[in-house]
């Protein structure tokens, strides 16, 4: 099956996408070098923190996050990093501890609000229909 023509996201050159590509072949390539070099930047320097590796290495930060996102890295090899949430430095994960406690909570709070909203409105779809069959 051929593939269709896009633009690429980064450098905007025309290219044949093969399956859900976002950027030409060019720009994956230099995307997996910098990729290498960080990996090479935080195995020689395990203690830094993101800014740290982007001044070390020249890479945009959302590669960084999206590399700790797709579990890249070793405990060993980066030994903290920010939570998404509040910025708090975490060692697992994308959250920490107190954001992923609160985001639970908040969903509980929502489901329970959805059930007793669904309840409601059952219970007076109810009571509708047996005031409809009084008349």
């Amino acid at each position: 099956m051929a593939g269709k023509m896009r633009n690429c996201q980064r450098c905007g050159k025309v290219f044949v996408q093969q399956s859900n590509e976002k950027i030409c072949r060019d720009c994956r390539d230099a995307e997996r070098e910098m990729e290498a070099k960080v990996m090479e930047f935080v195995r020689s320097n395990p203690d830094s923190k993101i800014p740290d590796i982007t001044e070390g290495t020249g890479a945009e930060e959302s590669l960084i996050r999206r590399m700790i996102d797709e579990g890249r890295f070793e405990r060993s090899e980066l030994k903290s990093y920010p939570c998404k949430r509040c910025g708090k430095e975490i060692v697992a994960g994308q959250y920490c501890e107190s954001c992923l406690s609160e985001m639970q909570e908040n969903l509980q709070t929502v489901n329970a609000k959805i059930a007793a909203a669904a309840a409601a409105n059952a219970k007076g779809k109810g009571m509708h229909s047996k005031t409809l069959g009084k008349k």
